[in-house]
């Protein structure tokens, strides 16, 4: 069964029409809506009962809505489910929640399949855990091969022996595919950072380096792993308001000290109006997110008794780095880059990357594993 998603913003799309009741003129359908409900998440549908009436040579439309406002004191409205609809709308709906929950809402329209298949299903939940590996497989020259493959494994007798013979690979072949599955995101989000260079949306690059946090790690020397995102750190006032949230916080695995990180865009201005002849100065967008991060680092050291005391995981605060990520370097000539790398060069306890920068080490990172 296909279910189709139809987006109207970034945080709401319709479904397809659940029909309910049908005859020859008229027909009672629920129109079903997935939405980002930020005060709850689990609330992630709604949507509207619609009767509709027609001529027996016209089109379905929607009927003359009722304004339920006005009805007086002693008028009310009547809405019969029976038994069969309303089973139909709560195995219909149900699916609804379950799509949100896996995909949340996709950018442009997209078609979700409903699987009644055991065999499939056990297919399919090989890739689940990582599923770039179908993005790594369906390519143009594969496409029809891996097709006709999995229809096959579906409907032989012995497919649950099969996909148990799947699971056994040998090494050297894992670590083929764990190469092959890298290099597929890597490919993907360095596509994604090509088409959104001017994306302004700090949410974006929020979720972007959350489902990729292994490449803020590229930015240090030292092993360093995502400890928290949008984590608190402390400075609530009375009525619990006022409390300081950092974009990322990053933990050296052996010492377990940390370091925070601000995330900005790559539309960030880094450098405001020529000071004097051939010296440029730093825009107020850069050094307000700097002081922003030593704010959060000072609140971090204050508050780290009690910080740590509710924690589930063990941190270190001895004296955090604090990194910067803004803009981009590819918009300056030659003077303003001077004046930029002589800013950042001085800068003692704040690391500031820009956005092209980052993603080169990605490039870079591609390169190196396509040589394998």
């Amino acid at each position: 069964m296909k279910y189709s998603i139809s987006p109207t913003s970034k945080d709401s799309a319709f479904g397809e029409d659940i029909i309910l009741r049908e005859k020859s003129t008229t027909r009672l359908l629920f129109r079903p809506q997935i939405i980002n409900n930020k005060h709850n998440e689990e609330a992630s549908v709604k949507g509207c009962f619609i009767f509709q009436k027609k001529r027996s040579s016209e089109n379905w439309e929607d009927h003359k809505e009722l304004d339920l406002n006005k009805l007086k004191a002693t008028e009310w409205v009547k809405l019969e489910i029976k038994s069969e609809e309303m089973l139909k709308l709560i195995t219909e709906l149900d699916m609804y929640y379950k799509i949100h929950k896996e995909y949340g809402i996709e950018p442009g329209g997209r078609n979700y399949l409903k699987i009644n298949n055991p065999r499939l299903e056990k297919i399919i939940s090989l890739f689940k855990e990582d599923n770039s590996l179908f993005e790594a497989l369906l390519d143009e020259d594969t496409e029809q091969l891996l097709k006709q493959t999995v229809k096959w494994m579906v409907r032989t007798k012995n497919s649950e022996e099969i996909i148990s013979r799947l699971l056994e690979v040998q090494e050297n072949e894992l670590d083929q595919l764990n190469n092959l599955i890298g290099i597929t995101n890597i490919k993907k989000l360095l596509s994604v950072w090509e088409a959104n260079k001017d994306n302004v949306d700090e949410e974006f690059w929020q979720k972007i380096f959350k489902d990729n946090a292994w490449v803020l790690s590229q930015v240090f020397a030292s092993p360093l792993l995502l400890f928290d995102e949008k984590a608190y750190i402390g400075g609530k006032g009375l009525g619990n308001k006022g409390g300081k949230v950092v974009d990322f916080i990053f933990q050296n695995d052996i010492s377990k000290d940390v370091a925070l990180i601000e995330i900005k865009t790559p539309n960030t201005k880094i450098l405001s109006g020529e000071y004097r002849q051939g010296a440029y100065s730093i825009h107020s967008d850069l050094t307000g997110a700097i002081v922003q991060v030593l704010a959060y680092k000072e609140q971090l050291q204050r508050e780290y008794g009690s910080l740590l005391l509710n924690s589930e995981s063990d941190f270190k605060v001895f004296n955090p780095i604090c990194v910067v990520i803004a803009g981009k370097l590819d918009e300056l000539d030659k003077t303003r880059l001077q004046s930029f790398e002589l800013y950042r060069k001085e800068m003692k306890n704040i690391l500031i990357i820009t956005f092209d920068e980052l993603f080169k080490k990605v490039s870079l990172l591609l390169q190196l594993l396509s040589d394998k």
